[in-house]
């Protein structure tokens, strides 16, 4: 079972939703908060890809959150704010049988 203390980064976790707005039927989109969760956050040590002839950071990281039916829901087209960044979720996983914690890889320096 993870400590409490590890838990010290306050991550919102926002969803994708779209909506009609106007009388002309155009339907705008935006990030919307789904839930805030206290997180313990590991990053990796960072690296660089070459995309589009450009060297471009990228920083990978593991966020534990606890289990609860919000957290347990969330998919790979969410993403996290944390830590002053945008971080896009790549794989969702409970690690443990008494399903006390989600894990998730997070990645920042990538489109969003």
């Amino acid at each position: 079972m993870a400590k409490a203390g590890n838990f010290r980064d306050r991550a919102v976790i926002e969803r994708l939703n779209t909506s009609t707005v106007d009388a002309y039927g155009n339907v705008s989109t935006g990030w919307a908060t789904l839930v805030t969760r206290w997180a313990d956050i590991r990053e990796r040590t960072g690296k660089e890809e070459i995309e589009g002839g450009a060297l471009a950071g990228v920083n990978k990281a593991t966020m534990r959150v606890r289990s609860d039916a919000v957290t347990t829901a969330l998919t790979e087209a969410d993403r996290v704010n944390v830590r002053g960044a945008l971080w896009n979720i790549q794989s969702i996983i409970q690690p443990d049988r008494k399903n006390a914690i989600v894990e998730m890889i997070i990645e920042k320096g990538v489109a969003t």
